[in-house]
């Protein structure tokens, strides 16, 4: 017997023709036959009108002919490119992606593969960072498939190489090839790796282990044929410094040898090595036609500057060059009055406790002999002023002045 409470008439009759039909099939046949195109058709009106009289909401934030591209591409299941960096993670998407790395709903084989894939869209993006993050993660799935392992490592080689972690990248290359030993990704990062790290020798190594197993690979024949040249240069340039050392070497001995017999004192024993003033860090002595070559500094106190002579030969008056230095039509900018004029400069050298006058008619080679020079820093050094100027009185009265 079908029983069924009910409260709408229409319901109610059509429960009590099926309760009939149960009952007694026979008789009422001819009652459905009758009754059941009205039943359907009264049934389909009132579920009309029902969906007709719910409370009715605008459509605003739907798509429109104008955007449902932008709403197809931010939708996370059709979304094609990897969130911005500022871009905040729709709530779906972080559900599907929580669901997609649940690790009570993966294998870490599942796992380690749904990292790779993000680590390969964000690397496509050039996201190297987040490549590295993705990679990353795959191997802490920590997955029984060692081909698998191995792509990961390779894959977040790449992606340190690519950001200029090249050590990192050389340790994963390294790794990966220990899951794999014939993967050929592995040896081609190694080596592109230890050439940039400059290590030629270990690049050719991975070169050579790599084209045992691709012996065709064009990168790896390439890679190991720079290698080659790069360590030959080195070599090449290697040599070249032994033999300029050398030359140094034997240079600086014959000068010493050759301020020694001139009775040249030196400030400072190891002179070369010294710090020169900055505008003679190029210029050294050097010995031309067995003759020394000085660089000389000129200092004025007056006016707190100094002027330089790259090449002052030992033969050289100090006349021959301050005609050149103070023309009489060309007076140096910072000499405003014009005083600086040849026959009225006094040239001193200076010791710890004195100054002492020059003669101007004099070589370089018999200032550098006095008994009381001393060349500092390479370089010899000589004070200008202006004879019988209040300067010149100044600075004589504040040094104590030692007549030649």
């Amino acid at each position: 017997m079908f029983l069924a409470i009910v409260t709408r008439p229409d319901i109610a009759y059509a429960v009590g023709v099926l309760s009939q039909v149960l009952d007694k099939p026979q008789q009422i046949h001819w009652t459905m036959n009758m009754e059941k195109e009205s039943i359907v058709e009264k049934m389909n009106k009132d579920l009309h009108d029902f969906v007709a009289n719910l409370p009715r909401k605008e459509y605003l934030d739907g798509w429109s002919e104008n955007n449902w591209r932008k709403e197809i591409e931010e939708h996370p299941l059709f979304r094609t490119k990897p969130l911005g960096e500022d871009e905040e993670m729709p709530a779906l998407f972080e559900a599907l992606q929580q669901l997609k790395y649940d690790p009570s709903e993966n294998t870490p084989e599942e796992l380690a593969m749904a990292y790779k894939e993000d680590g390969n869209t964000t690397f496509k993006a050039k996201k190297y960072r987040w490549a590295v993050d993705s990679y990353t993660k795959g191997i802490e799935a920590k997955c029984e498939n060692n081909e698998l392992n191995a792509q990961l490592y390779a894959n977040r080689a790449t992606s340190h190489y690519h950001i200029g972690n090249y050590e990192k990248a050389l340790k994963d290359a390294i790794e990966s090839k220990k899951f794999k030993p014939d993967h050929l990704k592995a040896y081609q990062r190694g080596a592109m790796c230890c050439f940039q790290l400059k290590e030629f020798d270990d690049c050719i190594s991975w070169c050579d282990e790599g084209l045992q197993v691709a012996p065709e690979d064009k990168n790896l024949m390439e890679m190991k044929k720079k290698s080659v040249e790069e360590k030959r240069i080195i070599e090449q340039n290697k040599k070249s410094s032994r033999a300029q050392e050398v030359k140094k070497k034997k240079d600086l001995k014959m000068l010493k040898r050759a301020m020694k017999a001139r009775g040249i004192v030196l400030a400072d024993e190891n002179f070369e090595n010294s710090i020169v003033h900055p505008t003679l860090q190029y210029a050294q002595v050097h010995l031309k036609a067995g003759r020394l070559v000085w660089p000389v500094l000129f200092m004025y106190p007056e006016y707190g500057t100094t002027d330089y002579i790259h090449e002052f030969h030992e033969d050289a008056s100090l006349l021959d060059h301050l005609n050149i230095m103070f023309k009489p039509d060309e007076p140096p900018e910072w000499d405003s009055k014009h005083e600086y004029i040849v026959e009225n400069l006094q040239v001193y050298f200076s010791d710890v406790l004195c100054i002492i006058p020059v003669k101007k008619t004099k070589t370089l080679a018999q200032i550098l002999r006095h008994k009381r020079f001393k060349v500092t820093q390479g370089t010899p050094c000589l004070i200008v002023t202006v004879r019988g100027s209040k300067f010149d009185e100044f600075y004589r009265k504040k040094n104590i002045v030692l007549e030649e």
